[in-house]
Parts: C-alpha cells; sequence; structure tokens
C-alpha cells in the first residue's frame, strides 16, 4: 500500500494573523516568515499520512495504491472522507481501466474511517499481477471546517517553539506541550 498527496490543502490550517495574535506580535513584522514556517512545521507534526494524528485535517486529495484488489472492502485512510473521485487499475491485459459503479461508506464522518466495496452482486476486477500498484484511489479527505480543537493545538505549538527556540530548554522540544495532546488525542485515529 502506497499513499501519496496529489494536492494538498490550499488554506493555512492557522493563518499568519492568529499566529501573531497568539505569541502577542500582531506589531511586528521581523518574525512574519518565521511563525509561517512554525505554523507549517506544525501542521505537518499532525496532519496527513505522516502525522500525528492519522487524519487528513485541510481538504486535501489523495491516492492510495494497491497491489490489487482485495476479497472485500477497501479502508480508505486519514478520515474524515469527504469523496472518492477515481477508483482505477490495471487490467490483466495490461489496459488502465476505471471501476464507476462502486459503493461509499462513511462519507462525511468525522469520526470513523471510510470504505469502499463493490456494486451489490458483483466483485472487485482482476488486475495484471505484474503490476506493483495496480489498483488506484483517488479520494479527498480532511474537514470543511477546521475543528477548533486542532487549531488550539497547532496555536500552542507555534506559541511553545517560538518562546523556545533552542533546544538546550528545560522542557523537551520533542514533546508536545501540556494541553496539546489532551485536545487532540480524541480526534487521534488509530486505524
Amino acid at each position: 500500500m502506497a499513499l501519496k498527496l496529489v494536492t494538498a490543502a490550499t488554506a493555512p490550517l492557522v493563518t499568519l494573523a492568529e499566529a501573531k495574535r497568539h505569541v502577542h506580535a500582531e506589531d511586528f513584522i521581523d518574525d512574519d516568515a518565521y511563525l509561517e514556517a512554525l505554523v507549517a512545521t506544525a501542521t505537518a507534526h499532525i496532519d496527513g499520512a505522516s502525522g500525528w494524528l492519522g487524519r487528513a485535517i485541510g481538504s486535501s486529495v489523495w491516492q492510495l495504491r494497491l497491489d490489487c484488489f482485495p476479497c472485500e472492502r477497501i479502508n480508505i485512510p486519514l478520515p474524515p472522507l469527504q469523496d472518492v473521485t477515481e477508483l482505477a487499475y490495471t487490467a490483466t491485459d495490461g489496459t488502465s481501466q476505471t471501476v464507476t459503479d462502486f459503493r461509499e461508506f462513511g462519507v462525511g464522518s468525522a469520526n470513523g474511517q471510510g470504505f469502499i466495496l463493490p456494486a451489490y452482486d458483483e466483485e472487485w476486477p482482476d488486475t495484471r499481477d505484474d503490476q506493483p500498484e495496480a489498483v488506484r484511489i483517488t479520494f479527498t479527505a480532511g474537514y470543511s471546517t477546521i475543528p477548533v480543537q486542532v487549531k488550539h493545538a497547532l496555536l500552542l505549538l507555534v506559541g511553545d517553539w517560538y518562546r523556545n527556540r533552542e533546544n538546550a530548554s528545560e522542557i523537551k522540544l520533542n514533546e508536545m506541550p501540556r494541553g496539546v495532546d489532551a485536545l487532540l488525542y480524541p480526534l487521534r485515529f488509530w486505524g
């Protein structure tokens, strides 16, 4: 299984203005680039395929690649699932084909993992045996409105990293500041 980001979320999860207000630097522009980098780093720390939450936070497009179809359902990673936009595969004759008739479950569910099944009374088609990643599922995942606890956790991370720039601090910088995991833990996806 391989997971590839096709289109990242277009808007930052936390704006520069929000970050500046949080660290009390509204009238100070010298650290703008640094604050934007901290927001990007904090976002990468929790969001997406390698993020701590195991979810897509901002609306983004992904492609899940499998070597073949499973017997039954295909779990779509990175909840919440918004939509499966394409289900393509390499057929046994080597041609690229598209499955248009499948069932989607969990679309719009913020808590559960979405998945797809073949159409009723159908099976997934056969794929070419010698073709790695023969199944390609393109989907959109993420929240249409960022949960307030995610925004606040990101601001706490940015604020902590802004104030503790050196790793010689008494605080262990590889640990999340107090309160961040409490805010994020209920949203963490373990699937």
